[in-house]
C-alpha cells in the first residue's frame, strides 16, 4: 500500500511492530522481506515516486574538510533512494575485507558466514549466478594476460545488473501489499526515547507541505544512507545533546569513500598484446560482456595473497583508450573525474564514448590509461558533523569532514611500486605512475571520494569500537537498527550495494526471529 504522507491528519500517531526509514536499496529490501510476514510495517520515504527539487535539496550541507562532491548531487532522495541512478555494477566484498589487518579494520564475520545471504542478494539484484572467478565467465587461464594471471594482480570480474532500479522494479509489490505501508513526502525528524529505559519510543516525522505526525513502532530502522543515517541519530534524543548510539563520540565517525584517481600509464612493449579479457569498462551494450542473458565486467586488482603478505588495502584498475582519456580530461572533465556517474547515467550519455573506450579498436593502443578504485583506511577524524545551516524544518544540516591520511598514500605507492615491477618483470611495458612517491599527502589532481558513502555508524563487537553490533543494532538501544553501507567497518574497492542488499536481508531474517 502507498500512502501520500500529505494527506495523513495532522498529529497523528501511526503505531506499528516495525518502521522502516529510508527507501533506498536497503529499506525496500527489507520491506519485501515482510510482505509476507504476519506483522504490518511502516516504511517512511522523504521523496515521490519521482524527483523533486525542493526534497532533493534537504541534502544540502557544508563541507569542512577535504574537497568532496556536492553533496545534493551524489545521491537521490526520492522512492528507490540512489538506485535510481546506479550503475548496476555489482560484486561480493572479497574476503580480505573482513579481516582485521589494519588500525580499526575487521568485520565481526566472515566473507564465507555472509554468502548465504549475498546468494538471495543476486536475485534481489537481478544478477546471474553467485560466481565471480574469471573462468565461471568464460575467461581461461590462456586469455589472462601477465602479469594479470597473477600472483600479484588478478583479473576480477563484476557482474552487470540491468540497472535494477529498486523502486521502479519493486513499486508495484509493495503497492498490492496489505501489511506493508509506504508513506511518501515523509521526512523523519528525530527519534525520541521510549517510558523503558535503553528503547526508542517515538519517531516525529513532517511533510514539507507542514503536516506533522508521529510513529511508534516496536522495532525501528534507519536506512537513509551512509551519512543521513549519521545525522539522524545526531538529531535524536534530548535537546542539544549529543545524539542517540553517541556514548562514545562514534556516530559519524569513520566516514569512508573508495578512493579513484588516474593512476598513470602503462606503455606497452608490445602494442598488439591481447588485452580483449580486460576491454569492459562500461556495461552492456556499451562495452561490457555477455554470458547467456547476464552481462559482466572485468577488472584487474590485487590477489588476496599479495593483500595480506604486502598489508595493502584492496585496489583495483581499469583503462581505456588514452586519446579517449586525453579528451574526457579537457572540455568534458566532469566525466573524466566520475567515471562511475557516467555509466550511472550510460543510457543518457555514454553512447559512443563507451563503446570507443575499449580496446574493440581498429588500431592498437600503444599505452593504457590507467584509473584506479582504492579501499580507504577507516579514519575516526574523517566523520560526519551536524552544521550550523538549518534545514526547512529547522534543523542542522551535515558537515563532511572527509579527511585521507599518509597511510593511505603510502599503501597507494607500495601498489603502484608493486605494478611498475610486475609490468617489467613479465615484459608487459614500463609504469609511468602519477603518484609522487616523495610526498605522503599529495594525490593526482583528479583524486576524489566517490559517492559510496561508508562507516559513519560501523559495526562492532564492542561499543566502545563501533555503534552498531554484529545484527546492525544500535549498541545502547534494544530496538534500533542501522541499515546500509554506514555499517561497513571497511569500505572495500567496489560498488558497496551487492553488500547492503545482502546485510538487509540478513536483518530482515534477524527481525522476524524477534518478531515470530
Amino acid at each position: 500500500m502507498i500512502i501520500d504522507a500529505r494527506s495523513v491528519p495532522a498529529g497523528t500517531v501511526l503505531e506499528t511492530p516495525v518502521c522502516i526509514i529510508g527507501a533506498g536499496a536497503a529499506g525496500i529490501t527489507l520491506a519485501r522481506e515482510f510482505i509476507g510476514a504476519k506483522f504490518e510495517t511502516v516504511l517512511l520515504e522523504s521523496g515521490g515516486l519521482e524527483f523533486a527539487p525542493d526534497t532533493q535539496d534537504l541534502y544540502q550541507g557544508a563541507n569542512v574538510g577535504r574537497p568532496f562532491e556536492d553533496l545534493t548531487a551524489c545521491r537521490l532522495r526520492f522512492f528507490g533512494g540512489t538506485t535510481n541512478h546506479w550503475a548496476g555494477v555489482c560484486a561480493p566484498y572479497d574476503a580480505v575485507d573482513f579481516e582485521a589487518r589494519f588500525p580499526y579494520h575487521g568485520w565481526p564475520f566472515d566473507r564465507a558466514y555472509l554468502d548465504p545471504w549475498y546468494r538471495r542478494a543476486q536475485q534481489v539484484c537481478q544478477l546471474g549466478p553467485f560466481e565471480y572467478a574469471p573462468a565461471q565467465w568464460g575467461i581461461t587461464q590462456g586469455e589472462l594476460t601477465p602479469p594479470f594471471d597473477g600472483p600479484a594482480f588478478v583479473c576480477k570480474i563484476l557482474q552487470q545488473s540491468p540497472p535494477t532500479r529498486f523502486g521502479r522494479v519493486y513499486e508495484p509489490e509493495l503497492r498490492r501489499s496489505a501489511r506493508v505501508k509506504v508513506y511518501l513526502q515523509a521526512n523523519a525528524l528525530g527519534f525520541f526515547l521510549g517510558d523503558h529505559q535503553g528503547e526508542v519510543g517515538e519517531l516525529a516525522v513532517a511533510t514539507l507541505s507542514g503536516v506533522t505526525f508521529a510513529v511508534r513502532a516496536r522495532i525501528f530502522v534507519i536506512a537513509v544512507g551512509g551519512i543521513e543515517n549519521a545525522r539522524l541519530l545526531l538529531l535524536s534524543g534530548k535537546p542539544g545533546g549529543s545524539g542517540l548510539g553517541n556514548e562514545h563520540d562514534l556516530v559519524g565517525r569513520y566516514f569512508m569513500t573508495n578512493l579513484v584517481y588516474h593512476g598513470g600509464t602503462i606503455a606497452l612493449s608490445n602494442p598488439y598484446v591481447d588485452l580483449d579479457a580486460f576491454t569492459g569498462l562500461y556495461p552492456k551494450p556499451y562495452g561490457g560482456f555477455g554470458l547467456g542473458k547476464f552481462y559482466y565486467l572485468s577488472q584487474v586488482g590485487l590477489s588476496a595473497e599479495y593483500m595480506r603478505e604486502r598489508r595493502l588495502p584492496n585496489a583495483k584498475f581499469f583503462w581505456g583508450d588514452p586519446s579517449l582519456l586525453e579528451r574526457l580530461r579537457g572540455p568534458d572533465k566532469a566525466l573524466f573525474n566520475d567515471l562511475s556517474r557516467a555509466i550511472g547515467n550510460v543510457d543518457r550519455t555514454a553512447g559512443s564514448a563507451g563503446r570507443k573506450i575499449s580496446f574493440a579498436s581498429a588500431a592498437p593502443s600503444r599505452s593504457l590509461e590507467l584509473t584506479w578504485n582504492s579501499a580507504q583506511l577507516p579514519n575516526p577524524e574523517s566523520r560526519v558533523l551536524l552544521g550550523t545551516e538549518r534545514d526547512p524544518f529547522g534543523f542542522r544540516r551535515v558537515a563532511i569532514d572527509w579527511r585521507v591520511t599518509a597511510g593511505d598514500k603510502e599503501k597507494a605507492i607500495a601498489t603502484h611500486r608493486l605494478l611498475g615491477a610486475e609490468v617489467g618483470r613479465t615484459g608487459l611495458g614500463r609504469l609511468r605512475s602519477t603518484l609522487d612517491f616523495a610526498d605522503d599527502t599529495t594525490w593526482p589532481e583528479d583524486f576524489y571520494g566517490d559517492e559510496h558513502h561508508m562507516g559513519t555508524t560501523r559495526m562492532h563487537v564492542d561499543p566502545m569500537l563501533g555503534v552498531v553490533d554484529q545484527n546492525c543494532r544500535v549498541h545502547s538501544l534494544a530496538n534500533l537498527y542501522v541499515a546500509g553501507s554506514s555499517v561497513f567497518p571497511t569500505s572495500g574497492a567496489v560498488n558497496p550495494t551487492l553488500t547492503i542488499v545482502a546485510l538487509a536481508l540478513r536483518l530482515a531474517d534477524h527481525i522476524k526471529e524477534i518478531l515470530a
